[in-house]
């Protein structure tokens, strides 16, 4: 266990560390302020940063930087460093006066960056936060002030909605739907908490077939007045055109609540019903087609059966059977082929075995024809293994000369000369 001086001496360190670094942040905010008195507030948002990380539970560093901000018409940023000094406060459990102060700045920040009536109820209930944490007389002032321009903010915007809002019910009369619709998106931008603007918009979307934006802005209608009995006037229309009767059914007697005299409405309800009675007859009709078909055609779908099985079996004997054509044509034409190219490759004199060139030493191959010697010997030498007369291959390359030829030649030379010349010439010749 470390000695109680050792802990002593280190919470003394600690203490004196964090002494030196309020200093410091002092010091830094001193810095600020006299650049902030001098109008240098970009310098000045330096010199509070730097001290709100030397020190960050002093709120007032932010609260600085957020009012150099506001006087640099930053008011985005101003907004975002008093929700830093309100959250970082109310943790810290500061003075309600510094909550009250970021409270204040945030709330005139939001004020001047508010383009219409909607944006001042946020500024509003910043200042109103403000007096709940600390009464400020002035701030009183502001939160009264806020609210009068707000409500001015509205009339203008009430008139103004109402002018797009005429223009558009003018075009819709005059069936001139897309620049209607865009009539009634300017006045919902002027008032949007009006549900006819939403409701004659979703006539122009069901006009113009953009039923999904149509039952959208119906929706919008209902929402804004449960009571507005067009809103359900809109969305059954769109439900219908959609092909939900079921759900168009549902909707409709909503708007009969708070429009009974509306007969149109009653119009919606009988399409609805005559919907629905079609589509159960056309449900019970083909019921029935389809009953009476398979009782008639049972027999009928039996016979097609068998007449299909007995095709099927025919089908692949003939599959069978050409397939037994195609691989013997498929032989011939092989056999055709080689025949072509032993009969394009054979020397002249491979033709006729018994021609005159033949005479000259013929020799008896092991095909059992005779060829020249001198070029059927080249053949064999040639890598050449079978016969090049039928290209059946040889048993035996052995040539023979054949004797029983020449015998027979010189014989039947012998014979011819007998008979024609003298003896002296057959001695000659012998």
């Amino acid at each position: 266990m470390a000695p109680a001086h050792s802990h002593r001496r280190g919470a003394t360190e600690a203490n004196e560390q964090m002494r030196k670094k309020k200093e410091k942040a002092q010091r830094e905010k001193e810095a600020g302020d006299d650049d902030f008195d001098e109008g240098r507030y970009k310098r000045a948002v330096e010199h509070y940063a730097r001290a709100a990380a030397l020190d960050p539970g002093d709120i007032s560093f932010p609260i600085k930087c957020a009012k150099s901000y506001f006087h640099m018409d930053q008011y985005e940023e101003c907004v975002r460093r008093c929700d830093e000094a309100v959250e970082r406060g109310r943790e810290l459990r500061a003075k309600k006066s510094l909550v009250a102060l970021a409270l204040l700045l945030k709330g005139t920040a939001l004020l001047n960056l508010a383009d219409c009536a909607s944006d001042c109820k946020a500024a509003i209930r910043a200042l109103k936060q403000s007096l709940d944490e600390h009464y400020n007389k002035g701030t009183e002032a502001i939160l009264d002030e806020a609210e009068s321009a707000m409500e001015e903010m509205e009339e203008l915007e009430k008139e103004a909605a109402k002018h797009h809002r005429d223009k558009g019910k003018e075009l819709l009369s005059q069936k001139r739907h897309k620049e209607a619709a865009i009539q009634f998106t300017k006045a919902i931008k002027k008032n949007p908490t009006n549900p006819r603007n939403f409701s004659d918009r979703a006539k122009c979307r069901i006009e113009l077939n953009a039923l999904a934006e149509g039952l959208e802005d119906a929706d919008k209608s209902i929402e804004l007045d449960p009571t507005f009995w067009k809103g359900y006037l809109r969305k059954g229309e769109v439900q219908f055109l959609m092909h939900n009767y079921e759900d168009a059914m549902t909707t409709y007697p909503d708007g009969l609540k708070y429009g009974p005299q509306k007969t149109i409405i009653y119009d919606g309800i009988k399409r609805c019903l005559q919907q629905i009675k079609m589509a159960k007859d056309r449900d019970d009709r083909a019921k029935d087609l389809w009953e009476a078909f398979k009782k008639s055609s049972s027999s009928q779908v039996e016979k097609l059966t068998m007449q299909c099985n007995v095709v099927t079996v025919e089908l692949k004997s003939a599959k069978e059977r050409n397939a037994n054509l195609e691989q013997q044509l498929s032989e011939q034409i092989g056999r055709i082929e080689r025949l072509l190219l032993i009969k394009n490759r054979e020397p002249p004199h491979f033709i006729c075995p018994i021609s005159q060139e033949v005479m000259n030493d013929p020799h008896f191959a092991a095909d059992g024809h005779t060829y020249e010697a001198e070029h059927i010997r080249k053949w064999l030498n040639d890598g050449h293994d079978a016969s090049p007369m039928t290209n059946e291959r040889l048993q035996h390359k052995k040539l023979t000369p054949n004797h029983a030829l020449r015998s027979a030649i010189r014989e039947w030379h012998q014979h011819r000369n007998m008979r024609h010349t003298s003896p002296r010439s057959q001695q000659l010749f012998l």
